[in-house]
Protein backbone atom coordinates (compact mmCIF):
# COMPACT_ATOMS: atom_id res chain seq x y z
CA UNK A 1 0.00 0.00 0.00
CA UNK A 2 1.35 3.14 -0.93
CA UNK A 3 1.50 5.90 1.81
CA UNK A 4 -1.04 8.55 -0.27
CA UNK A 5 -4.08 6.13 -0.96
CA UNK A 6 -7.30 6.61 1.13
CA UNK A 7 -9.87 4.28 1.70
CA UNK A 8 -13.52 4.75 2.56
CA UNK A 9 -14.41 2.41 5.35
CA UNK A 10 -17.87 1.63 7.58
CA UNK A 11 -17.07 3.07 11.04
CA UNK A 12 -18.42 -0.17 12.22
CA UNK A 13 -15.34 -2.18 11.32
CA UNK A 14 -12.98 0.12 12.97
CA UNK A 15 -11.56 0.46 16.60
CA UNK A 16 -13.61 2.77 18.68
CA UNK A 17 -10.30 4.91 19.30
CA UNK A 18 -10.57 6.51 15.63
CA UNK A 19 -14.33 7.32 16.59
CA UNK A 20 -12.40 9.19 19.83
CA UNK A 21 -9.60 10.74 17.82
CA UNK A 22 -12.38 12.78 15.69
CA UNK A 23 -14.31 13.74 18.76
CA UNK A 24 -11.39 15.06 20.31
CA UNK A 25 -10.60 16.84 17.40
CA UNK A 26 -14.18 18.39 17.48
CA UNK A 27 -14.02 19.16 21.01
CA UNK A 28 -10.10 20.78 20.86
CA UNK A 29 -11.17 22.82 18.22
CA UNK A 30 -14.10 24.77 20.49
CA UNK A 31 -10.82 25.91 22.25
CA UNK A 32 -10.28 23.52 25.04
CA UNK A 33 -6.62 22.04 25.29
CA UNK A 34 -5.59 18.51 23.98
CA UNK A 35 -4.59 17.32 27.41
CA UNK A 36 -8.19 17.94 28.47
CA UNK A 37 -9.87 17.27 25.67
CA UNK A 38 -8.29 13.34 25.68
CA UNK A 39 -9.22 12.76 29.41
CA UNK A 40 -12.96 13.71 28.81
CA UNK A 41 -13.13 11.18 26.23
CA UNK A 42 -11.08 8.83 27.93
CA UNK A 43 -8.06 8.30 24.89
CA UNK A 44 -4.65 8.84 25.76
CA UNK A 45 -2.97 11.86 24.32
CA UNK A 46 -0.36 9.13 22.55
CA UNK A 47 -2.82 7.16 20.60
CA UNK A 48 -4.47 10.92 19.48
CA UNK A 49 -1.02 12.35 18.39
CA UNK A 50 -0.76 8.67 15.91
CA UNK A 51 -3.87 9.28 14.30
CA UNK A 52 -4.88 12.84 14.46
CA UNK A 53 -3.50 13.28 11.08
CA UNK A 54 -5.12 10.21 9.68
CA UNK A 55 -8.17 10.12 11.07
CA UNK A 56 -11.26 12.69 9.39
CA UNK A 57 -14.95 12.83 9.70
CA UNK A 58 -16.48 13.23 6.13
CA UNK A 59 -17.87 16.37 5.40
CA UNK A 60 -21.56 16.76 5.60
CA UNK A 61 -21.80 19.69 2.48
CA UNK A 62 -21.99 18.96 -0.95
CA UNK A 63 -18.61 18.76 -2.89
CA UNK A 64 -15.33 17.22 -2.05
CA UNK A 65 -12.59 19.18 -1.28
CA UNK A 66 -8.89 18.86 -0.74
CA UNK A 67 -5.52 20.87 0.12
CA UNK A 68 -2.47 20.06 -1.73
CA UNK A 69 1.19 20.94 -0.62
CA UNK A 70 3.16 21.74 -3.66
CA UNK A 71 7.29 22.01 -4.01
CA UNK A 72 8.02 23.58 -6.86
CA UNK A 73 10.68 25.31 -8.71
CA UNK A 74 10.71 28.69 -8.78
CA UNK A 75 10.25 29.03 -12.51
CA UNK A 76 8.11 31.29 -14.75
CA UNK A 77 4.61 29.77 -15.75
CA UNK A 78 5.33 27.00 -13.08
CA UNK A 79 2.42 27.87 -10.79
CA UNK A 80 0.22 28.71 -14.25
CA UNK A 81 0.92 25.20 -15.56
CA UNK A 82 -0.54 23.50 -12.06
CA UNK A 83 -3.49 25.92 -12.50
CA UNK A 84 -4.35 24.71 -15.64
CA UNK A 85 -3.56 21.20 -15.09
CA UNK A 86 -6.37 21.50 -12.49
CA UNK A 87 -8.91 23.63 -14.35
CA UNK A 88 -8.69 20.93 -17.37
CA UNK A 89 -9.62 18.13 -14.76
CA UNK A 90 -13.11 20.46 -13.81
CA UNK A 91 -11.57 21.59 -10.25
CA UNK A 92 -12.17 24.37 -8.65
CA UNK A 93 -9.39 26.32 -7.04
CA UNK A 94 -10.85 28.00 -3.71
CA UNK A 95 -7.39 29.16 -2.48
CA UNK A 96 -4.10 29.53 -3.37
CA UNK A 97 -1.10 30.04 0.03
CA UNK A 98 2.39 30.60 -1.62
CA UNK A 99 5.40 31.32 0.42
CA UNK A 100 8.33 33.18 -1.11
CA UNK A 101 11.13 31.12 -2.68
CA UNK A 102 14.18 29.72 -1.12
CA UNK A 103 17.10 28.67 -2.66
CA UNK A 104 14.69 28.56 -5.98
CA UNK A 105 12.08 26.34 -4.42
CA UNK A 106 8.68 27.21 -3.87
CA UNK A 107 6.30 26.41 -1.22
CA UNK A 108 2.27 26.40 -2.63
CA UNK A 109 -0.84 24.99 -1.08
CA UNK A 110 -3.72 25.02 -2.95
CA UNK A 111 -7.54 24.37 -1.27
CA UNK A 112 -9.10 22.74 -4.59
CA UNK A 113 -12.99 21.08 -4.77
CA UNK A 114 -12.90 18.25 -6.42
CA UNK A 115 -16.21 17.56 -6.97
CA UNK A 116 -16.78 17.17 -10.53
CA UNK A 117 -13.07 15.79 -11.20
CA UNK A 118 -13.75 11.77 -13.27
CA UNK A 119 -10.31 10.71 -11.76
CA UNK A 120 -9.13 9.31 -8.65
CA UNK A 121 -7.39 11.75 -6.31
CA UNK A 122 -4.11 9.74 -6.55
CA UNK A 123 -4.27 10.00 -9.84
CA UNK A 124 -4.68 13.49 -10.35
CA UNK A 125 -1.65 13.98 -7.74
CA UNK A 126 0.24 11.76 -10.13
CA UNK A 127 -0.39 13.73 -13.01
CA UNK A 128 0.57 16.91 -10.65
CA UNK A 129 3.59 15.24 -9.76
CA UNK A 130 4.94 15.07 -13.91
CA UNK A 131 4.03 18.49 -14.61
CA UNK A 132 7.87 20.42 -15.44
CA UNK A 133 8.87 21.95 -12.47
CA UNK A 134 6.99 20.14 -9.76
CA UNK A 135 9.10 18.44 -7.04
CA UNK A 136 6.70 17.22 -5.04
CA UNK A 137 3.07 17.41 -4.23
CA UNK A 138 1.20 15.82 -0.78
CA UNK A 139 -2.36 15.59 -0.09
CA UNK A 140 -2.48 17.44 2.97
CA UNK A 141 -6.14 16.89 3.76
CA UNK A 142 -9.55 15.58 2.17
CA UNK A 143 -13.15 17.14 3.31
Amino acid sequence: MKDDEYYVIHRSVLPDYFEKVIEIKEIISSGVNISDACKKVGLSRSTFYKYKDYVNRPSVKVGKKVLLSFKMEDEPGTLSNVLNEIASRHANVLAINQEVPIHNIAYVNITADIMKMEISIQEFIQELKNLNSIVDVALLAVE
